[in-house]
This record gives structure tokens, C-alpha cells and sequence, in this order.
């Protein structure tokens, strides 16, 4: 076989090596959108991990539906929202994007508006991320989870809803044909809201029996379980936003678990933290709390934490604070050490020294004298 032969078989070899190669074939595209129709077709031919970047605001005049695609649309700050002329729902879905089924689209850096119904929906096990959301001015409320999952990193919600506030409204509606499918809500972040009632609504009036809560570790608000009702907690386990209650609906998630007080005296000063009901505290974090500059005991250290003034009962750690609970720190005086007596090991020298050995000779000589006298004699 010829050189020649040989490098085109070996080209032949690669090209169908990278074709056949799933990370080749596959990449994530990059298309950039500025129309309502663009934005459409993008969708449509988008592949697995695809982003789709908006260039300018665009105006629905129909809902977006996705179903069956992994993909990112990035509003870049842009905003969507409704045609108020030319507006046409699909049947009963007056919503701006529903993700349905085995769809997972995350909506990043994008203001949603002005909507007949939802700003997004999730609909039977679709899966939406908010990454840097704005939702306002929708008629129905922010967010239907209809039996999908909502997984928020940051969304903002303002007004939303007809005649009350309706921020993220948690249902199954009867389209939905699995009776497996439960909506899910995951904090994964951080949510805001310029109203306070009704930031959560569980559904009362269609088919929901059950749902679920979840938190990622690194999340700075929490969503719990409290009896019938979800709460939202921010970084202190304070409650910031609650739901109305449903007896009805069984609600999977980990437990609220209320704060509680703790009161730390510090001679006539007091310092307070909370904690989680049930939580155990250290003794290093009672310290972190204690700046004795600050409360003008620079001249003091901590000795101990005690349960009372008289420091009869050491506090123990190792049990959990049930209740608002009341410590009391033992200080001791910092004892400065006396300085070590100076040695004077200069040599001596002038007049004072010159003295001391003239009288040495002195008495060695007057000494002298009077041995040599006694041997005389």
C-alpha cells in the first residue's frame, strides 16, 4: 500500500471516529434568538444541552410548550411576556413556557410577564430551573408546579395573581395522566418576593394528594414541612414565607423545627444567638458571639460556661437546646506578670570601680603589715 493510500485510509479512520463520537456529535450549540419565530424554531431544533441566547425582548402571541429537551434559554436580561393584541392560547394553557414531559429547561438571567395565566409551568415531570428569574403581572399567579418539578437557584417574584398575590402555586391538574406524578419544589438557592402573603399556595380544588420538598445542601433559604403547610426559612431558620394549610395532601420533606433564644450574660452585659430547636451548640460558638473589647472587659478572659450567676453548674454541651435557655460566662482577670529584676552585668569602670580596688590594696597592705610585724617579733 502506497504512502497515499495509507493517509487516506487513515483519514477515512478519524473522520468516522469523530462522527460516531457521542461528545462530537453531540456538543451544545450556542443560537441567538430575536424573534418570537426564531425563538420557536430554535427550540424546536435544539439538541441535548443546547442554549438559546435572546438578543432583544420578544412577545409571545402563543404559549411555548417543550416537552423531550435537555436545554438552556438565557434571557441575557431580556424580558418575555404576552401580545396583548395578538394573543392565542392553546386550549386551556394560557401560560408563557410549559416544560412537559422528559423535558428539563433551565430559564437563566430572564424576566417572564404579563401572562394570561403562569409565567412558567411545570407539567407532568418536566423539570424547570430558575436561575436569575423575574416573574411579575401574571394573571393566575408566578409558577404552576402541575405534577413537575420547580428547582429554584434565584428567582424573584413580584405581584402576581388577580384578586390576591399567587406566587408558586403547587397542583395536579386532571390532564395529568400518571397517577405516579407528584409536583416537587427544590430550594437550590435563594427566593425573594415584593409580596408576603401568598408566596405558596397548595392547590385545593383538583387532584393533588401529595407532594414533595426538597434542599440542596448549599441552599440559602430552606423549604420545610410544618404540620399541613409549607414554610420558607432564610439563613437564620427565620420563616419568611408560609402556605395556606391543606389537611387533605400528605407533604413529604424535612421538618421546621422553630428557633429558640439563647440568652448569654456576660457580667452586667447581655449577648443573644438562636438556634434550631433540637440543634446542639459548642463552646465555640458561644465565644465567637462574646467580644469582651467591645463589651470593655479587655482585661478579662473567659474561664467557663455555667446554667447559674453563681457558676455552681458547668452548662453541658453535649445536650440539645429545647428551649430558650439562659448562660452565664465565667470571666478571670488577666494577671500581668512582674518584670524580672534587671541584672546589671556592665563592667565596672571610672570612679566607683577605681575606689573599691584602691581600698582592696589598702586593707591587703595594712594586712601585710601586720603579719611582717608578728614575725619580727
Amino acid at each position: 500500500m502506497t504512502n497515499l493510500k495509507k493517509i487516506i485510509l487513515f483519514l477515512a479512520v478519524l473522520f468516522l471516529a469523530l462522527i460516531l463520537n457521542p461528545s462530537f456529535s453531540n456538543a451544545a450549540n450556542t443560537t441567538t434568538v430575536d424573534s418570537e419565530q426564531a425563538l420557536i424554531d430554535a427550540i424546536s431544533n435544539a439538541g441535548e444541552g443546547d442554549v438559546i441566547e435572546l438578543t432583544t425582548d420578544i412577545s409571545l402571541t402563543k404559549p411555548i410548550e417543550i416537552t423531550e429537551k435537555n436545554i438552556t434559554i438565557d434571557g441575557k436580561g431580556k424580558t418575555i411576556k404576552k401580545d396583548d393584541e395578538s394573543w392565542t392560547p392553546n386550549g386551556n394553557n394560557g401560560t408563557l413556557i410549559t416544560v412537559g414531559i422528559k423535558a428539563k429547561v433551565t430559564l437563566k438571567d430572564l424576566t417572564l410577564k404579563n401572562s394570561q395565566k403562569y409565567g412558567v409551568q411545570a407539567y407532568s415531570g418536566g423539570h424547570v430551573i430558575l436561575d436569575g428569574v423575574t416573574i411579575s403581572d401574571c394573571l393566575y399567579g408566578g409558577i404552576l408546579v402541575n405534577a413537575g418539578t420547580i428547582q429554584i437557584k434565584d428567582l424573584s417574584l413580584g405581584k402576581n395573581g388577580q384578586d390576591r398575590n399567587n406566587g408558586i402555586e403547587i397542583g395536579k391538574g386532571a390532564s395529568v395522566e400518571d397517577e405516579n406524578l407528584k409536583p416537587v419544589v427544590i430550594m437550590d438557592g435563594k427566593l425573594s418576593s415584593t409580596e408576603k402573603d401568598n408566596v405558596l399556595y397548595i392547590a385545593e380544588n383538583d387532584s393533588l394528594k401529595d407532594f414533595e420538598v426538597e434542599n440542596t445542601e448549599n441552599s440559602t433559604n430552606k423549604i420545610l414541612t410544618s404540620g399541613n403547610k409549607v414554610v420558607i426559612t432564610d439563613e437564620n431558620n427565620n420563616v419568611i414565607f408560609e402556605s395556606n394549610e391543606n389537611t387533605k395532601i400528605k407533604i413529604e420533606g424535612e421538618d421546621y423545627a422553630e428557633n429558640v433564644k439563647i440568652t448569654i450574660k456576660v457580667e452586667d452585659e447581655t449577648v443573644t444567638m438562636t438556634v434550631k430547636k433540637g440543634d446542639k451548640i459548642t463552646e465555640k460558638q458561644l465565644k465567637s458571639k462574646i467580644d469582651l473589647e467591645e463589651l470593655d472587659l479587655g482585661d478579662y478572659s473567659i474561664k467557663g460556661f455555667y446554667t447559674d450567676k453563681k457558676y455552681k453548674t458547668k452548662f453541658d454541651f453535649s445536650k440539645a437546646i429545647e428551649d430558650d435557655t439562659t448562660i452565664y460566662t465565667k470571666l478571670e482577670l488577666i494577671e500581668e506578670e512582674e518584670p524580672a529584676e534587671e541584672i546589671d552585668d556592665t563592667p565596672k569602670t571610672g570612679i566607683g570601680n577605681n575606689m573599691e580596688i584602691a581600698i582592696s590594696i589598702l586593707a591587703i597592705s595594712i594586712l601585710s603589715l601586720v603579719v611582717l610585724r608578728k614575725n619580727r617579733e
